[in-house]
């Protein structure tokens, strides 16, 4: 997928049908992490605060009452975790959006975790439907000793209804800095008549492809054990050669060492049932390098 400067993301020709915005704060007090403030602006909430395993970490969902984003919505969340608190946050759904008629429809996340503080941010996949026009940016600010696991998952298309996404445009900037520095940062510019779609060095026919990042001090002190984990356990059979490909799955693993000590999981796939049980697995074998527990899946996925 080609880079495109972040800049280059266009501002809103017209009025935006929904502006909504969703700040969060989580601060440690004893052993309890907990929401220290929530304030929102417009269709975006978030439920209360669940502790499925214990009082430690803070479990939050994350929701868009509309369900979807129109063309002309804009849509920003800000978390912030202060020092040594541990949260988990994830959405109740996938995120629809619409067609949206030549409108651009945009979300910016921006995520910042103080030093010793574990951030998981875990949403549903993002699904676009034909015609839409999607910006979405995510930053993510470590600091210190903080660690984060997170995942981007998109669709192009309904696929379960069997509609393809034959028109519209994907822009999406990702970024990683750790106490001012870069770690990674990568831009996406993809036309619904992009060749890249069906281009083994792009996108090889699949309609969902997803990122996975894990940066964490934990981590970074076994990473040769974390990617062996990961080998032995993702993919059909294995991540051999820190790739495996099958009928309906792409899998790929990296670690990058210092500076930047980042583990990314990219994987393509016909289903995005499959590919988020990929990115799933993953979860659960790094999260012990990221907070020292064993994975609690929220309950919401379940449901």
């Amino acid at each position: 997928m080609s880079e495109v400067c972040a800049a280059a993301i266009p501002e809103f020709a017209a009025a935006p049908s929904w502006q909504a915005r969703l700040a969060l704060c989580l601060s440690r007090a004893g052993g309890r992490s907990a929401l220290a403030s929530a304030q929102h602006r417009g269709p975006l909430r978030v439920q209360r605060a669940l502790y499925p395993e214990g009082e430690a970490v803070c479990h939050l969902v994350i929701l868009h009452p509309p369900g979807g984003i129109a063309g002309g919505d804009q849509l920003q969340i800000q978390v912030t975790l202060d020092a040594r608190a541990e949260a988990l946050l994830t959405t109740p759904g996938s995120g629809k959006w619409y067609r949206s008629a030549g409108r651009w429809a945009r979300q910016d996340v921006n995520l910042s975790v103080a030093d010793g503080a574990v951030l998981e941010w875990l949403p549903q996949e993002a699904v676009l439907f034909e015609a839409a026009h999607a910006a979405q940016t995510l930053q993510l600010d470590l600091h210190g000793t903080a660690a984060c696991l997170g995942w981007d998952i998109v669709q192009l298309g309904r696929v379960a209804a069997g509609e393809d996404w034959c028109s519209g445009q994907f822009r999406q900037t990702l970024s990683i800095t750790r106490d001012g520095r870069w770690l990674w940062r990568e831009h996406t510019d993809l036309r619904a008549d992009d060749p890249l779609r069906a281009s083994p060095l792009g996108l090889d026919a699949c309609p969902v492809f997803a990122t996975l990042w894990a940066s964490s001090p934990r981590l970074s002190q076994q990473a040769e054990l974390a990617m062996d984990s990961l080998r032995a356990t993702l993919g059909p059979h294995g991540l051999h050669a820190d790739a495996v490909s099958s009928q309906s799955l792409r899998v790929a693993a990296s670690y990058l060492p210092a500076p930047a000590d980042l583990l990314l999981l990219r994987v393509l796939g016909h289903d995005v049932e499959a590919v988020r049980v990929q990115l799933e697995i993953a979860w659960r074998v790094l999260r012990p390098w990221l907070n020292g527990r064993a994975a609690q899946a929220p309950r919401i996925w379940s449901t």
